[in-house]
């Protein structure tokens, strides 16, 4: 893909491809994105129609087994996750889970 078809892309598909590339898949394969973000409020947020443009700031969450961050000027980085992160991850998860319920009884 050029990079000019990338770039005119909204942010959520660049996400989605970043991620599909990042992990040898095709992009049918990672997932819906809005399990882990609101793919039309990413979009808004780094529209490049906003006027002035976003420089500042960015947003990171996981998706795919990738740690994504899209900075301020819409730029999309992706790191794929390693078993022992997605495993700290899940015990993490699961300590919360079990505070929560020492909380309650």
């Amino acid at each position: 893909m050029s990079g000019d078809t990338f770039e005119k892309r909204s942010t959520s598909q660049r996400v989605i491809t970043a991620v599909a590339e990042a992990t040898d898949s095709d992009p049918t394969e990672v997932g819906p994105l809005y399990h882990v973000i609101d793919p039309d409020a990413l979009d808004r947020l780094f529209s490049p129609t906003r006027g002035s443009g976003r420089n500042g700031g960015h947003v990171e969450f996981t998706f795919g087994g990738c740690d994504v961050v899209v900075s301020g000027n819409g730029d999309v980085e992706v790191t794929e996750r390693g078993v022992a992160a997605e495993l700290a991850d899940e015990n993490d998860s699961a300590h919360r889970l079990g505070t929560d319920l020492d909380e309650t009884a």
